[in-house]
């Protein structure tokens, strides 16, 4: 069964069609109770496989594989999960069928690289609460076009996959990497990027501190006024070598610097975003690094 090959396609499609066929026979009570919600599958069945609208999916994505309905009527498969049993209902059976990439539940987290053939790009906590799941982490893997998340238990042993198309923002990523040798680096613009440090939104931060606005702390504030100063300096470096690729590990580093200060003190609100992207965004353009008008390079690993 080929699993890969039903997301981005209309839940019209005869593909699609006999794919919930198949997989209506798991649990058929209950497979289409939430289908206007846009989710069939039966809750203890292991399965299930999520629609959007059209104008939402491409919204996200960029590939429809299929359409079969009219605009207003469409509905394309967006997601696939596939779960083992858990402690969320005693009754939940596993999945049944085979699993996308050969895996299997119970498999540890390395035997799951292996079979994927990367190391995941993000690694975090399952939001489920310990009371009702005994899911624990989740890593996200990008295998091709497809993303795979893997969620485990405390042992990092596997408890649920879910399958989705690369969305946007990450082919543009993809696109990105692809461009950094034909990046155009000016040495002669090392001024302009330092002329951008005086823009750092720390100064504002500490005036709203001063005011009484509780958002902010010296100590995080201090430690991202370091991090950007690290950050302006790594890419005055790397402007002068030429070196795009360098510039863009800079901005993963400046941005999980961000997310960890943000992790701890939820400083980062929407006015802080935009003032941490405009001035991300500035610097890495100023050292001639070309870049689209609507990519965020810093969306790819950003967390606030």
């Amino acid at each position: 069964m080929d699993h890969f090959d039903i997301l981005g396609r209309s839940i019209a499609d005869p593909v699609v069609e006999s794919y919930l066929a198949h997989h209506e026979k798991l649990d058929p009570i209950d497979f289409r109770t939430n289908a206007e919600m846009g989710f069939f599958g039966g809750f203890d069945s292991g399965f299930g496989l999520q629609v959007e609208s059209l104008s939402a999916y491409i919204a996200e994505f960029e590939e429809v594989r299929s359409r079969r309905l009219s605009d207003g009527e469409e509905r394309i498969v967006s997601r696939l999960s596939f779960t083992g049993p858990d402690a969320i209902r005693a009754v939940q059976r596993a999945y049944s069928s085979a699993l996308p990439f050969g895996l299997t539940f119970g498999d540890s987290s390395d035997i799951v690289a292996e079979k994927l053939g990367t190391g995941p790009f993000r690694e975090g906590k399952s939001s489920t609460l310990p009371e009702y799941s005994a899911e624990r982490f989740v890593h996200s893997y990008a295998v091709g076009n497809i993303v795979a998340i893997a969620k485990y238990d405390s042992d990092l042993r596997l408890m649920a996959v879910y399958l989705m198309q690369a969305d946007r923002t990450m082919l543009k990523a993809t696109r990105r990497k692809a461009s950094l040798p034909k990046q155009k680096i000016m040495p002669g613009n090392i001024d302009k990027v330092e002329a951008l440090r005086v823009q750092m939104p720390t100064q504002r931060w500490r005036e709203s501190m001063a005011e009484g606005d509780e958002l902010f702390n010296e100590a995080d504030i201090a430690a991202a006024e370091t991090a950007l100063n690290a950050f302006i300096d790594t890419v005055k470096a790397a402007t002068s070598q030429r070196d795009a690729q360098a510039i863009q590990a800079a901005v993963k580093d400046i941005v999980l610097a961000i997310n960890e200060i943000h992790g701890r003190s939820g400083m980062i609100e929407t006015l802080e975003r935009d003032e941490l992207g405009v001035l991300i965004d500035a610097v890495v353009r100023a050292s001639g690094f070309s870049l689209p008008d609507d990519e965020d390079i810093t969306a790819e690993w950003r967390e606030w």
